[in-house]
């Protein structure tokens, strides 16, 4: 059964932005059937939605199955798909009135539709039962006879025949339908080609084509046969006439009548536009271009309409170019407007030329450009002498190319050159009353700089510019370190290094020794934002001398020689202007000795006159926090030392912290390292966690900053003041080594504050007593385990001296609950790396 479907789309809502900057403000609705469009709409979207008011009917047969609803959104080239939804036909029934979600292509709600739908039976009356096939019998309405052959289609009116009654229907409406009887030349305009039915020409089919498009551009270019161009009638049915053309499909445009129209048009858009050439109107002459950018063209087609005539306009373009720059040639020669709109004229002669591709116009510009050279050159000449800004616009007009072209690179480098001088005398010589060297100056000079360096490829620009600089020179050295400082900047940046110093070394030994020093480390400084620098022509000779003995230090190697000649150069002025020479003797010192990476080796160099050695200041507030927990986390309650008041301190502060950059002392640290780490390998000594554990009764309480057990482990050595800076200075002096000590004649560490608290002496600074203590590192390699309450001393100096071990671990944590002490027989094991002041709390 056949049926209706109305459906009446009320208001969309909270429809998402897609955020794009080409989308607009306009949605589309869209309403299908099975896929097939039944109605559109399109409203103005506001505040995210938009209301409609239309409703649309639709044949509903009886195998449809779902009624799609799809929402776009209009954009600068194309629409937007933004979201749709499909509803089944079989679930709706009746009227139904209801807000539907709608979703786009990742199944994500972008908007609601508000819709009414109304489904409704098959009605009487006319029923149009042509088509491609015989309606077949289950789809065929109640009443009506089976067809027969003899029924090719038609219109059936079903209202006036009474059921069982209905004859024969060739007896009602007229049927134009194809049968074999009929004559198709006699059949009406409205009947389809090929088809049995009605056939509605304006409508479009599905790939957006018209039937009728060929037929009415015909028709309309009929109508101003013969074409006038000058009649705007004409104009106009020849734009509708393409308009036409532009809704046909490919299949009627190749027909014969199809080919027959287009080059109609083709004929008519070009009478248009030989017409517009003809009377001079641009403006017609680009509306014909326009069009036959319009006129449908074959895919295949090399040359189109549009390109010959653009070729044509631009081939007639070129030429009144060349002749309007004939015409102006005479006043050319003298400069001024005319040169300009001259130059302006070629420019537009060479442009259309190459772009109609029918030769090129470069011979006649060359002509004409001769025909100019030697009357502008002359012209040029003068103006040099008597108004250089106006030869200046001159060169401005013609450009690089022209000028060239012309011959006038000459007269160009000597107004660049004279220019260029005048400039920089001006910038650079101070005037009454002037302070230092102003922003304005500066901005002068620096495009004086530019207009010069363009000149200075001319030898004779190079004379004169270092003739002007000696007569500048001492005017600015005279009046003040600025000016000094600027008038080297402009030196250096115009004049290769050779000429430099010969005119201002003079200068600048004439200053106070200050002085000089101070216009030679503003002028690095200055130079060093255009990467360039002093030429070494301008420093003092004393200078130079401490230089060549760094040099002279780096190829002989000696690191004690190193060290003095750097010191010497670093302490002198000569230190900043030497630093390429420094940094080669911070790259040797570092290698030789080995140091660390963060070490600052200039601060070594000027720390000890004696040594490569350092103390700096620790300032980084995080290592400081570091210390104080390391000393807080390893305080224990076993304490032997008291205050006044027979009271144990209860916890400790760190206060400051100093590190230490020994590098003899470091060498010598690491040598004996790597050596204990050679033997440790040989005996296949453990220095693991779980050795720590089960031999060595436990893990070490500093382990949150322990590198390598094996390579070296931290450890605290409680100390005074004054051994404090003796140790960091040299290095931990073992005839100062107690043999009546438990353990032997050793260096002894602990892993507790508490431990090596009961060692230091403390000192009042600012009225707080700080106490020091060595964080040092120290390599403990084969350890002997020592849990002897009274071992015998010589037996454990053996074991490390004489034997495999190298340090022992006496465990009086064990034998007495108090403390673990670590001692070391070889100075060498240990490098103390930090002094940490800490103050007791009690």
């Amino acid at each position: 059964m056949v049926g209706t479907l109305e459906v009446q789309v009320v208001e969309c809502f909270q429809v998402k932005s897609t955020g794009s900057l080409f989308s607009g403000n306009k949605l589309f609705v869209n309403v299908k059937l099975d896929g097939v469009e039944a109605r559109s709409a399109s409203l103005p979207e506001a505040a995210g939605g938009v209301r409609w008011d239309f409703s649309t009917q639709m044949v509903c047969p009886q195998h449809a199955a779902n009624l799609e609803l799809q929402l776009k959104r209009e954009g600068l080239f194309s629409s937007h798909f933004v979201g749709g939804c499909s509803l089944p036909l079989q679930q709706i029934s009746g009227t139904l009135e209801q807000e539907v979600p709608l979703w786009d292509g990742s199944r994500s709600e972008v908007g609601r539709l508000r819709i009414c739908i109304s489904k409704s039976g098959p009605k009487t009356g006319l029923m149009n039962l042509a088509g491609s096939q015989i309606v077949s019998g289950s789809d065929r309405p109640a009443l009506t006879p089976a067809p027969t052959q003899s029924l090719a289609g038609g219109l059936v009116n079903r209202a006036s025949v009474a059921a069982g009654s209905l004859g024969t229907v060739g007896s009602s409406l007229e049927n134009y339908a194809r049968s074999a009887t009929t004559d198709l030349e006699s059949r009406p305009a409205f009947a389809r080609g090929s088809s049995q039915a009605l056939a509605n020409l304006a409508a479009a089919r599905e790939d957006g084509s018209r039937p009728d498009a060929v037929r009415r551009a015909n028709e309309l270019l009929v109508e101003v046969d013969p074409f006038d161009a000058s009649r705007e009638e004409h104009r106009q049915k020849l734009a509708q006439a393409v308009e036409r053309l532009r809704h046909a499909s490919n299949a009627d445009l190749s027909g014969p009548l199809g080919q027959q129209t287009l080059s109609s048009c083709d004929a008519r858009i070009e009478i248009l536009f030989n017409d517009a050439m003809q009377h001079r109107n641009e403006k017609d002459a680009h509306g014909a271009l326009w069009l036959a950018g319009r006129l449908p063209s074959p895919e295949d087609a090399e040359v189109t309409l549009q390109l010959r005539l653009r070729q044509k306009w631009d081939q007639h373009s070129s030429k009144e170019a060349l002749q309007r720059a004939s015409d102006l040639l005479p006043a050319a020669a003298a400069g001024g407007l005319e040169l300009e709109d001259f130059m302006d004229a070629l420019d537009l002669a060479e442009f259309h030329s190459l772009r109609s591709q029918q030769g090129s116009a470069s011979a006649a510009v060359e002509k004409l450009l001769k025909a100019l050279e030697k009357p502008l050159f002359g012209t040029v000449q003068q103006l040099l002498r008597d108004n250089p800004d106006k030869a200046e616009a001159i060169f401005g007009t013609l450009g690089a190319r022209r000028t060239e072209a012309l011959g006038l690179q000459s007269l160009q480098q000597q107004l660049l050159r004279e220019k260029g001088l005048q400039l920089l005398k001006a910038a650079l010589l101070p005037s009454p009353g002037q302070i230092g060297f102003p922003e304005l100056r500066r901005r002068k000079l620096r495009h004086a700089i530019l207009t010069a360096r363009g000149a200075l490829d001319d030898p004779m620009t190079r004379v004169a510019l270092h003739s002007m600089m000696q007569e500048v020179g001492p005017s600015c050295f005279a009046h003040s370190t600025e000016s000094s400082v600027w008038f080297l900047r402009a030196l250096i940046e115009l004049l290769p290094e050779e000429q430099v110093h010969p005119s201002v070394r003079r200068c600048l030994q004439e200053r106070p020794a200050d002085q000089m020093v101070a216009i030679l480390t503003q002028s690095k400084e200055l130079l060093a934002e255009i990467n360039r620098e002093l030429p070494d022509g301008l420093l003092p000779d004393e200078w130079q001398q401490l230089r060549q003995e760094v040099r002279q230090a780096l190829a002989r190697g000696n690191e004690a020689e190193l060290k003095t000649a750097c010191q010497k150069l670093i302490d002198s002025p000569a230190g900043v202007f030497y630093q390429r020479d420094v940094q080669q003797v911070v790259a040797k010192l570092r290698s030789a000795f080995r140091l660390p990476p963060s070490w600052s080796v200039e601060s070594m160099v000027r720390g000890s006159d004696v040594k490569l050695l350092a103390k700096n200041e620790v300032t980084d507030s995080r290592l400081l926090k570091l210390f104080d927990e390391l000393l807080r986390s390893t305080a224990l309650p076993h304490v032997r030392t008291r205050d006044r008041r027979g009271l144990p301190p209860r916890n400790y502060r760190a206060v400051r912290a100093v590190q230490i950059m020994n590098a003899p002392t470091w060498s010598s640290y690491l040598q004996r390292r790597d050596h204990v780490l050679q033997q440790c390998m040989k005996v296949k000594a453990r220095s693991d966690a779980g050795f720590w554990r089960d031999r060595l009764n436990g893990e070490l309480m500093t382990e949150q900053i322990l590198a390598d057990r094996m390579e070296e482990v931290w450890l605290f050595h409680g100390t005074s003041h004054a051994a404090a800076e003796g140790i960091t200075s040299d290095d931990f002096d073992m005839t100062r080594a107690n043999p009546s000590g438990l353990f032997g004649a050793g260096v002894y560490f602990a892993e507790s504050v508490s431990k090596a608290d009961e060692y230091v002496k403390g000192k009042v600074v600012g009225g707080v007593e700080l106490f020091p203590l060595l964080l040092c590192r120290v390599c403990l390699g084969y350890v002997y385990y020592c849990d002897e309450r009274r071992p015998s001393a010589r037996a454990l100096e053996e074991h490390c001296l004489l034997e495999d071990w190298h340090s022992v671990l006496g465990d009086r944590k064990k034998t007495s609950n108090t403390f673990r002490e670590f001692i070391i027989y070889d100075n060498l094991q240990a490098f103390p790396a930090y002094i940490i002041y800490y103050a007791r709390e009690y």
